[in-house]
């Protein structure tokens, strides 16, 4: 059982049968922004030249957008998705994707993200429109644990 929403989240995540998912995990979340790294391969994850295949930034960057919106209590579905690849990343590489909520209506919300590589190399920027489809209120429960709020967790 969760005891921050940051494990909150990665319990939800872990239900998801999409099988990129296994190798993923949200490191981060406040209201309005998440954050997530992908484990890649050079097998499952990449194209022919051993290059990742495009698919994987833009669906890492769709699916932490997502959280970003559920981070402030709404259920969405994507409804418009753009993105920008700003570099070649290789099989094996450890992406971290980092969204923020840049509008939250009532219908819709628009969401931003950027994918790193492992030196910090922005790789893709994405834009996302998503649909509200409910109102869904968070557990109440620490977004995280920080050293002086319990000094055993070290």
């Amino acid at each position: 059982m969760a005891t921050t929403l940051l494990e909150y989240f990665n319990e939800l995540r872990d239900q998801n049968p999409f099988s990129w998912v296994k190798d993923s995990e949200i490191t981060a979340v406040e209201p309005g922004h998440a954050e997530m790294t992908l484990q890649t391969n050079d097998t499952e994850y990449c194209n022919f030249r051993g290059d990742l295949h495009g698919a994987v930034c833009i669906g890492l960057a769709d699916s932490v957008m997502g959280t970003a919106c559920f981070t402030l209590g709404k259920s969405v579905s994507t409804i418009d998705l753009n993105g920008n690849y700003v570099k070649a990343v290789k099989g094996g590489t450890v992406l971290r994707g980092v969204a923020n909520v840049e509008h939250s209506g009532k219908t819709t919300m628009v969401a931003t993200a950027r994918i790193y590589n492992e030196l910090g190399e922005l790789v893709h920027l994405a834009r996302g429109t998503f649909f509200v489809l409910e109102e869904k209120p968070l557990p109440e429960l620490p977004w995280r644990f920080i050293e002086e709020d319990n000094p055993d967790l070290v």
